[in-house]
């Protein structure tokens, strides 16, 4: 196992989605002779999840991750997802705000890279809310989900165009 391959597993295991984590252990279980120190480490775990993300945080600790590659990676998991019907909008939205904590603190982690996952948690709230338009947040959400194409606020807001900004108001002070 790589240590990208670690920080991916340890990210679906975060969110609940260990299948493809399975698929991997069982695969390496059957294939390698001998063992390698994390098959076996992480074979150890079982079921307990808790305990296989500190074996991949544990393995990956101070080592090189290509971040960049991570992030697409995961969010191409979460399109799969979403279009196969495991995981609604919802789901999604707070999947890549649990990646993004994994990463780290905001602040720590690079913004360039996981801004779009950190920032989408924010904007899904606001149609809930009446202050954003469905169109609006769906057109960044699935052009971020579908092609990776940057959260571009300003084609978010331009959607708005049924909300006055006495009604966005209203929606937020209730006055």
């Amino acid at each position: 196992m790589n240590y990208d391959d670690a920080f991916y597993y340890e990210n679906l295991l975060v969110i609940g989605c260990s299948d493809e984590y399975d698929a991997w252990l069982d695969s390496h279980l059957e294939s390698e002779d001998p063992l390698s120190q994390i098959t076996m480490d992480l074979s150890s775990c079982g079921s307990d999840r808790n305990k296989a993300i500190s074996v991949l945080k544990q393995y990956r600790l101070g080592q090189p991750v290509d971040e960049k590659t991570a992030c697409d990676r995961l969010r191409l998991f979460l399109k799969a997802a979403y279009h196969s019907g495991k995981m609604d909008k919802g789901q999604v939205v707070s999947a890549m705000y649990a990646f993004v904590l994994n990463v780290g603190d905001p602040g720590d982690f690079d913004i360039e890279i996981w801004g779009d996952m950190f920032y989408f948690d924010d904007y899904y709230s606001l149609p809930k809310e009446g202050i954003l338009s469905w169109e609006g947040f769906d057109s960044a959400f699935f052009a971020y989900l579908n092609d990776g194409i940057s959260l571009d606020p300003v084609k978010i807001w331009g959607y708005n165009k049924k909300l006055t900004i006495f009604e966005r108001m209203k929606h937020v002070f209730g006055k």
